[in-house]
């Protein structure tokens, strides 16, 4: 990952693949559970009348975690493609600095010359500085975008879960029966709102720590 010295800020943090892990974690199946060992005759009957009024909860859960996979998805591809875009503004802002040093140094030697060889070499520092300018205002434009789509992600996987919530409301709450149910939806509830958080956070600015939490935060968007 670049550190982004050219540009003096990351326009656009991310880890595609950390995106990309937590969609593939949002495609994992809730698991229509079986009668417990040992039912039958009405007690099963009764279970699987139960399971059949539940299952537009479950498959309102599918459908959730299903789009936040996709919504998931789609951020990683346009974290890679803002870093790379990222990555071209600051090769660009890098060869410019030096060859703004580069300049600065002949305008001090022409100095001494002065005339036309000074305003020349002055003339061609200021066109340097104001391409340099340039560049630095295309990253903030990135960034400003980047953390627009990051705010639209975070809204679409707070819309997106909120059913997810709703239908683990709506299941029954025997452990030894719908537990495992519950645990998933719950769970998958859990990590949409979680993500839909971090791609809130405040940006990461180069040179900024990335342990624990914090690195988590910065692969999935911005923090």
């Amino acid at each position: 990952m670049s550190d982004y010295r050219g540009l003096g800020f990351d326009p656009v943090p991310g880890d595609a693949r950390a995106v990309a892990a937590a969609g593939e974690r949002c495609r994992h199946q809730v698991e229509v559970p079986g009668p417990p060992a040992g039912w039958e005759g009405a007690a099963a009957e009764a279970f699987a009348a139960r399971l059949a009024e539940m299952r537009d909860e479950l498959d309102t859960a599918r459908r959730t975690m299903s789009a936040a996979a996709d919504t998931l998805d789609d951020w990683a591809g346009t974290v890679l493609a803002n870093q790379r875009r990222a990555e071209e503004l600051d090769r660009r802002a890098r060869e410019l600095r030096r060859d703004i040093e580069d300049a600065d140094n002949a305008v001090v030697l022409a100095s001494f010359r002065g005339g036309p060889e000074h305003a020349a070499a002055t003339a061609r520092l200021d066109g340097l500085r104001r391409e340099l300018d340039g560049v630095l205002a295309g990253a903030r434009d990135l960034e400003a975008d980047h953390r627009s789509a990051a705010r639209r992600v975070a809204e679409r996987l707070r819309r997106l879960v909120t059913g997810g919530v709703e239908a683990a409301g709506r299941v029954p709450s025997r452990e030894e029966v719908f537990g495992g149910v519950v645990r998933a939806l719950t769970g998958y509830s859990a990590l949409g709102s979680a993500l839909a958080g971090t791609l809130l956070s405040p940006p990461r600015t180069a040179g900024t720590p990335a342990g624990g939490a914090a690195a988590f935060a910065s692969a999935l968007g911005e923090r």
